[in-house]
């Protein structure tokens, strides 16, 4: 990594960047539906008096944080994808190849997801939850943020793979484990 070019480590560090903090959100966002539910099943079983809005609350967390997840996939390499073909190629040309055309095709949906999702939330802005009172655009907010994090994210992983000499993502330095 220390003979890397400037472009490809000013890359690597965003996404490592963006990852740190949308790691630190979902922990923060998944630590709080955990705190809501313990809540939840404390008040109805313990207490005898159930609240209203844990169960709702936990399902606009949860689908928060598995939305801002998306990234932190993305990021490691590790979108829907069969990497039994890109996995076996040899020739580094051949394998970038590839890889620019799946992250093409992830990157394309992406898109299409964030001005979907983004219409969708417009749309939701005279309604309301039930449980919460508050307005749907915090719930579905999640989805365009994350579509817009994941679609950075697959730009940046592309830069990194065609960067790479052997046409690979290489995440050692971000922790993952390739299994």
């Amino acid at each position: 990594m220390e003979n890397e070019k400037p472009v490809s480590r000013s890359v690597r560090r965003i996404s490592a960047l963006i990852d740190k903090i949308v790691s630190f959100l979902c922990a923060i966002v998944f630590g709080a539906m955990t705190i809501d539910v313990l809540l939840g099943v404390f008040f109805r079983y313990v207490l005898n008096s159930p609240l209203n809005f844990t169960e709702e609350l936990a399902r606009y967390l949860m689908i928060w944080g598995a939305s801002l997840a998306i990234s932190l996939g993305v990021s490691a390499g590790e979108h829907v994808g069969l990497t039994v073909i890109l996995d076996s190629m040899k020739k580094p040309n051949a394998r970038k190849a590839l890889a620019m055309l799946v992250n093409f095709f992830v990157f394309a949906f992406l898109v299409f997801m964030s001005v979907y999702s983004a219409g969708a939330t417009i749309e939701a802005k005279s309604q309301m939850t039930q449980a919460l009172g508050i307005s749907m655009v915090l719930p579905k907010l999640a989805v365009p943020l994350a579509m817009i994090l994941a679609t950075i994210q697959i730009i940046l992983v592309s830069i990194m793979i065609l960067a790479d000499p052997n046409g690979r993502l290489t995440t050692s330095t971000t922790g993952y484990i390739d299994i």
